[in-house]
């Protein structure tokens, strides 16, 4: 049993190297990081936070993943597929540019992230 975190944000990578499993999307959208996480709930990984709670550029899934369950989680890929249809909704506004504030919102992502996987 593990850990992943699917990403886009750099700060997170570097901060759980050794603590976790961290896929890092780099200069990705929210949506390409909710994408990626489809295919992992898909294969089985079970999401340890609700991504519709958090909107904006930087996103971060926390995936417990048991190896030997790969059946699709259907409770991760319902909360995923409902976060990927609210971005889309938003258009470029959910995110497709790093933001100005850069530094601050990666540092949020990075402390809901850090929470979760203490």
């Amino acid at each position: 049993m593990k850990r992943v975190v699917v990403t886009n944000n750099r700060k997170v990578e570097h901060d759980l190297a050794g603590k976790a499993e961290v896929v890092l999307l780099d200069k990705a959208s929210s949506l390409d990081v909710l994408q990626e996480g489809l295919k992992a709930a898909e294969n089985g990984a079970r999401l340890m936070l609700d991504p519709t709670r958090r909107k904006g550029y930087y996103k971060s899934l926390v995936f417990y993943v048991d190896e030997s369950v790969t059946s699709p989680d259907e409770k991760s890929i319902s909360l995923l597929n409902k976060s990927m249809t609210e971005a889309a909704a938003q258009g470029s506004s959910a995110g497709s540019k790093e933001p100005i504030l850069a530094g601050i919102l990666q540092s949020r992502d990075l402390d809901l992230v850090r929470s979760i996987i203490r």
